[in-house]
């Protein structure tokens, strides 16, 4: 595996069981979460969610789209009313969970990519707020 590899090629590398253990282990670990499980109280079907979510990732990071779903995170974060601030603790809990669960240079990869999302996320809840 390269050193640097780019996520658009880390649904190769992962393949499609190892990208929605990934996000499985996530929605596991935010339910629990101390300042996020709260905003997804509402979820009923968990396990739809994980597989939504895993789909989401799965194109992201190159896949192919096998679900009909259309996507806009900006949209369900600020329907789920996250404040802007707590990006950093989704962000860091994700870090863990993909550390956790990945080689070194693939949960580092995918981190970057799930990095700048979180900051698009940020600047939209944010401007959203005013």
């Amino acid at each position: 595996m390269p050193a640097d590899p780019s996520f658009r090629d880390l649904h190769q590398q992962l393949g499609k069981e190892t990208i929605h253990a990934v996000v499985g282990s996530f929605y596991d670990r935010i339910r629990e979460h101390p300042t996020l499980g709260g905003y997804f109280a509402e979820v009923r079907d968990w396990e739809e969610l994980k597989a939504r979510i895993g789909h989401f990732w799965w194109i992201d990071l190159g896949g192919e789209r096998y679900r009909q779903d259309i996507y806009n995170p900006h949209a369900v974060h600020r329907h789920l009313q996250i404040p802007p601030d707590l990006i950093d603790d989704w962000l860091a809990l994700f870090a863990q969970n993909l550390e956790d669960n990945l080689p070194r240079e693939a949960a580092s990869a995918w981190l970057q990519r799930a990095t700048k999302m979180a900051e698009w996320i940020r600047i939209d809840l944010q401007q959203h707020q005013q």
